[in-house]
C-alpha cells in the first residue's frame, strides 16, 4: 500500500514536470521576463488607483479651476465643451495641459500600461495557454486591464465631479470679488511699514526756523495710499465678511476656490488690529507736523515784516503753506471727523491764513513794487490752448479790457492714481483720477499806476473730460516794474 502510494506522488511529479518543460526555450525566456515586467505594472497600477481612490489633488483641483474658468469667461467654449462628447473633452482638456482624469498625464500612464500589458500578452499567445504558468499570468493581464478599465471610469467620474465643484455659473463675480477683496487687504498690508516710517520720521523733526517737509520723508503719493487705507478699512472688513457669507457653498465643495479665497484673506483681522494700532501714533506725527509749521509761518512772517523781505512769502512760507495744504488733504477723514482733531486742523489752517494774509497787508506796498510778470514756462502742446481759455474767461468777466499778455505761469501739478471706491453700499470698484491743475497770467491795466495780474486757473479731469476755467487771485503790480 505504501509502495504505490508513493509511486502515484513520483509519476504525478514526473507528469508536472514535463508539462512544465513543454514550454520551448525561447517561450520560457520570455514568459519570465514578462512575469518580471507584470509585477512592475501591477506596482504602478496599484499606485494609480490609490491615486484615484484618493481623489484629485490640491494642485489638479486647482488646474481644474483654472481650466472652468477659463470655460466661464468664454460662453460660446463652454457651450461646446459641454456638448461634446466625454472622449471629446478629454482630448480637449489634454490640449489645454489642465486637466485631470480622461486625457491627462494619469490616462497617459494607463496607456502605457496597456501597452505594456499587450507586450506580456504576445508572449502569452505564443504559449501554450494552457500551461499552469500561462494560466496564471493570463490571468494576472486580465485583472489588470479590468482594474484599469474601472480606474478609468473612477477617474473620469472625479474630474467631472472636480469640473461641477469648481463650477461659477452661479457665481459669475466670484473670481472679481476674490481680486477685489485680494486688493483690500493687499492695500492694508502695503499701509503697515508706511505708518511706522511716519512714525519714526519724529526723530527727524528740525527746529522752529525750518520747514518741516514730512513729504520728502513719505511722499504724498504713500500719504494718500494711508489715508485711504484708513478711511476704507473698516468697509474692507465688512465687504470680505458678506462675500464670506455669500460664497460659502462654493468653497464648501472647491477646495481649489477656498484655497484661493483664504490664503490671503485668512489675515484680514490680524492686518486691520494691526492697522488700528499703528495709526494713532502715525497721525500724531502728521498733526506734529503741521504745528510745527504753523509756528514757523508766524515766525518767518514775524521776520518777513521785521525785515521787509519779500522774498520770504515766495520761498520759506510759500513752502510751509503748502506742506501744511498737502498734509491736510492726506490726512484720513475716519481721523478728522472725530474731535477734537476736525477743530485743531481748522484752526492750524486759519491761523496760518490769517498770519499770511496780515503779513502782506503790511508790506503790500513792498510787494506790490517787486512783482513783476512771470515767464511764461509751459512748453506744452497745449499751451495756446490753456492761454485761450484764461483768456476766453477774463474777457467775459472784464469786458473791453485790453490783455496785454498771458503766461502759463506760477504753478501747475499732476495727479494720476488709482484706489478702492465703494460706489454704492456692496459695490467695490477701483477707480482712476487723473487731474492736472494749471495757471495762467493774464496781464491787464489797472490804473494809470499799476497794472493786475489775473490768475486763472484751468483744472482738468482727464478720466471725466471735464474741466473747470476759474479766475484765483489778483496780483496787483507796478507799470514800471513791466
Amino acid at each position: 500500500m505504501l509502495i504505490r502510494a508513493v509511486t502515484a506522488i513520483f509519476l504525478t511529479f514526473v507528469a508536472l514536470s514535463a508539462t512544465a518543460e513543454q514550454l520551448p526555450y525561447g517561450v520560457r525566456d520570455d514568459v519570465r521576463r514578462q512575469t518580471q515586467n507584470m509585477a512592475e505594472i501591477e506596482r504602478e497600477l496599484g499606485q494609480l488607483s490609490a491615486q484615484v481612490q484618493a481623489g484629485p489633488s490640491a494642485q489638479q483641483q486647482a488646474l481644474l479651476a483654472q481650466f472652468q474658468s477659463m470655460l466661464n469667461a468664454n460662453p460660446q467654449l463652454k457651450a461646446q465643451f459641454e456638448a461634446a462628447s466625454p472622449e471629446e473633452q478629454s482630448a480637449f482638456m489634454a490640449q489645454m495641459g489642465i486637466a485631470t482624469g480622461a486625457g491627462s498625464s494619469q490616462m497617459n500612464a494607463y496607456g502605457w500600461l496597456e501597452q505594456r500589458l499587450d507586450s506580456v500578452q504576445e508572449v502569452l499567445n505564443r504559449a501554450p495557454p494552457d500551461h499552469p504558468d500561462i494560466v496564471a499570468l493570463q490571468q494576472r493581464v486580465t485583472a489588470a486591464r479590468n482594474t484599469i478599465a474601472s480606474s478609468e471610469s473612477a477617474e473620469e467620474a472625479n474630474t467631472q465631479a472636480a469640473l461641477a465643484a469648481n463650477d461659477l455659473s452661479e457665481y459669475p463675480n466670484f473670481e472679481t470679488d476674490l481680486a477685489t477683496a485680494e486688493g483690500m487687504a493687499t492695500e492694508i498690508a502695503y499701509a503697515l511699514p508706511l505708518l511706522q516710517r511716519m512714525s519714526s520720521a519724529q526723530s527727524d523733526q528740525p527746529d522752529l526756523e525750518t520747514v518741516w517737509l514730512l513729504t520728502n520723508q513719505i511722499s504724498s503719493t504713500e500719504l494718500r495710499r494711508v489715508q485711504q487705507t484708513i478711511d476704507n478699512a473698516d468697509g474692507y472688513l465688512r465687504q470680505i465678511q458678506k462675500w464670506d457669507q455669500q460664497y460659502q457653498p462654493l468653497l464648501n465643495k472647491s477646495a481649489a476656490f477656498k484655497n484661493k479665497w483664504y490664503v490671503n484673506l485668512q489675515y484680514m483681522p490680524q492686518l486691520l488690529a494691526k492697522l488700528n494700532a499703528d495709526a494713532p501714533a502715525a497721525m500724531s506725527v502728521m498733526l506734529l507736523c503741521l504745528q510745527h509749521n504753523e509756528r514757523v509761518v508766524n515766525q518767518m512772517v514775524n521776520d518777513a515784516t521785521a525785515r521787509r523781505a519779500v522774498a520770504y512769502f515766495d520761498g520759506g512760507i510759500a513752502q510751509a503753506q503748502r506742506e501744511v495744504a498737502t498734509l491736510e488733504a492726506l490726512y484720513p477723514l475716519k481721523v478728522v471727523n472725530a474731535a477734537p482733531i476736525k477743530a485743531q486742523l481748522t484752526t492750524i489752517q486759519n491761523n496760518i491764513a490769517n498770519s499770511i494774509a496780515a503779513g502782506l497787508v503790511a508790506l503790500e506796498d513792498l510787494i506790490v513794487a517787486e512783482r513783476h510778470m512771470p515767464s511764461d514756462a509751459y512748453d506744452g502742446e497745449d499751451a495756446n490752448t490753456l492761454k485761450q481759455k484764461a483768456q476766453a474767461l477774463v474777457e467775459e468777466q472784464f469786458p473791453g479790457q485790453e490783455i496785454m499778455e498771458l503766461a502759463i505761469c506760477c504753478e501747475w501739478d499732476t495727479e494720476d492714481y488709482e484706489e478702492l471706491v465703494e460706489r454704492v453700499p456692496g459695490e467695490w470698484v477701483r477707480q482712476r483720477f487723473h487731474f492736472r491743475d494749471i495757471q495762467v497770467g493774464v496781464l491787464m491795466p489797472l490804473n494809470s499806476e499799476r497794472l493786475v495780474i489775473r490768475v486763472v486757473g484751468v483744472r482738468q479731469n482727464f478720466v471725466t473730460d471735464r474741466e473747470i476755467v476759474e479766475l484765483l487771485r489778483e496780483l496787483p503790480m507796478l507799470r514800471e516794474s513791466l
